[in-house]
């Protein structure tokens, strides 16, 4: 069985952007969250 038109058409630094992307979407709100609460501390 020969594969190598699939695994030709996947390029690695495709797969790796979406997943470094995912994460960042994952993460975001969490930083986002303690960067107000950091920022709400300068004014308290």
């Amino acid at each position: 069985m020969d594969l190598s038109a699939i695994t030709s058409a996947v390029d690695v630094t495709t797969v790796a952007a979406a997943i470094i992307a995912m994460a960042a979407l994952k993460v975001g709100p969490n930083v986002a969250k303690w960067a107000g609460n950091k920022l709400a501390g300068f004014f308290r």
